[in-house]
């Protein structure tokens, strides 16, 4: 199997995702952290350092808290790279079903998504000025659209994890 690990689905763990989509992957949430910083910081400096920092951190906790329970942990089938990443610093966990661990916590991203949107939404009632519209829409298209999308045409095609919480059931 290339040196990876067994992820215990039969075919999953095989395929070897390349930089260029781990990159495609990860680009558009880059760009969500900066949008999600430019907003905040449209209504107070410190607020988008803030958010800067829990989006790092919100990273490393999903390393840490969802990851080790992955298929792909410690594989290169992690369409974000997580799964090379996570186990530099976590170790794999038992026990567990990944599709409800992840349900269970993913809302450690949720202020993420959630406060660039409710600080942009406050800006546009209370203090408009043409950047803010600009910046939320370009956050809401990317978050909102972009991210899912490549999530589920690009990052999960030829998955076969079947307890993944993005896999269509049926």
């Amino acid at each position: 199997m290339d040196g990876q690990t067994d992820c215990g689905v039969p075919n999953a763990c095989a395929r070897k995702v390349p930089g260029w989509l781990v990159a495609v992957d990860n680009g558009p949430t880059g760009l969500l952290f900066i949008l999600g910083a430019a907003v905040l910081w449209l209504l107070w400096w410190p607020l988008a350092l803030a958010y800067a920092a829990y989006c790092a951190a919100s990273i490393v906790l999903f390393w840490a808290v969802i990851c080790p329970y992955c298929h792909h942990f410690d594989t290169n089938a992690c369409p974000c790279g997580y799964g090379k990443v996570a186990p530099i610093y976590f170790r794999r966990r038992t026990g567990g079903d990944f599709g409800e661990t992840f349900r269970r916590n993913i809302a450690i991203m949720f202020p993420v998504w959630l406060a660039p949107l409710m600080g942009g939404i406050y800006l546009l009632w209370a203090a408009f000025s043409w950047p803010a519209p600009v910046l939320l829409l370009a956050f809401c298209i990317d978050g909102f659209a972009v991210i899912p999308a490549i999530s589920i045409f690009v990052g999960c095609k030829g998955c076969k994890i079947g307890d993944c919480p993005w896999r269509p059931k049926g």
